[in-house]
């Protein structure tokens, strides 16, 4: 599933910087004037970073869910093995109980 993310991930940022590249170029090749152009490739490039900074916003709740969702899991398995590691020693206890009590009576007998 994180490979998946990455993928999707380099997959879009591959888009975006395409797109950018794509729209610079047309900017520059198109017949108007310098100041129309500089004016266009600013309105550009804000455009294109404001979509950055919410697709970086959106990939860092992501990531925040994702740790969540570790950190509870791991909490959960360290939950299981220290329950599983008390009944073993419970259980260590009954039966060594249960063997010094008999190696006892067989000695008395």
């Amino acid at each position: 599933m994180s490979d998946e993310r990455h993928s999707a991930l380099g997959t879009f940022i591959t888009f975006l910087t395409g797109a950018a590249i794509g729209a610079g170029l047309a900017l520059l090749f198109a017949p108007q004037s310098g100041e129309e152009t500089r004016k266009k490739i600013k309105e550009m490039t804000d455009k294109v970073s404001d979509e950055v900074k919410e697709n970086y916003e959106k990939i860092g709740k992501e990531t925040q869910k994702a740790i969540q969702s570790v950190k509870e899991a791991s909490d959960k398995a360290l939950t299981q093995i220290k329950a599983f590691m008390d009944g073993a020693k419970e259980n260590i206890k009954k039966e060594t109980g249960q063997a010094v009590k008999s190696s006892s009576k067989k000695k008395g007998s």
